[in-house]
């Protein structure tokens, strides 16, 4: 009976060691939007296990990915996130103007991982992202580069485009072709409705500052 009740005891201690050493911590996590014209649209972020994710290059991007991708909209993307194990927390940002920063407050245990996505609001399917990085012991900055959900062709037409200078109510149709994977993105080179001058980027297009609030 005493060695019964020792077996308990110890692992009792253990699953308490194994959620001390676990516990939650607390990041703020600032996003500036670096191009000169472009827009982000709201912003998915999650924290979660360096299993966990939310898009590969060289792969056909999921069917939440494609929808933010193409239209903004991150909320399937966050049902797709949330559904997958090993997620801690999630949440949903703001757009975010050309020049503007904004920051967040989001969850994370031990050895989390932290990814973000939005939507460059005057393209066909080009997003910003992190894409599982490490989470800083105090704190670290990161350079979002610009990637092409590989879901419609980067015909530059007003038509199939939602963000501005295009019309709001361009309807933002679909192609019938695309690359078929997700690649880093080639910018705007002016062959349909957009100005390459004004809207061309080169390197990231965001910087994002994560810091550890919490000791």
């Amino acid at each position: 009976m005493k060695r019964i009740i020792s077996v308990i005891t110890l692992g009792l201690l253990i699953s308490a060691n194994a959620i001390a050493s676990d516990k939650v911590r607390q990041y703020e996590v600032s996003i500036t939007n670096a191009t000169t014209h472009h827009v982000f649209t709201p912003t998915l972020l999650a924290t979660h296990k360096a299993s966990v994710s939310l898009f590969k290059v060289g792969h056909a991007a999921s069917a939440g990915l494609v929808q933010q991708a193409e239209t903004g909209d991150p909320s399937l993307l966050l049902a797709e996130t949330q559904a997958k194990y090993g997620v801690v927390d999630t949440l949903i940002g703001d757009f975010i103007p050309h020049g503007n920063t904004i920051s967040y407050t989001i969850t994370a245990t031990k050895r989390s991982r932290l990814s973000i996505t939005a939507m460059l609001a005057t393209t066909n399917d080009a997003f910003i992202a992190l894409n599982s990085v490490a989470l800083p012991k105090r704190s670290a900055t990161y350079y979002a580069h610009v990637y092409d959900a590989g879901s419609e062709a980067n015909n530059e037409d007003c038509a199939y485009i939602p963000g501005p200078p295009c019309a709001a109510t361009s309807g933002n149709a679909r192609t019938t072709s695309s690359e078929g994977h997700v690649s880093i993105h080639n910018g705007i080179h002016g062959v349909g409705s957009l100005s390459a001058p004004a809207l061309d980027w080169r390197g990231p297009a965001a910087i994002i500052t994560i810091k550890k609030l919490d000791d």
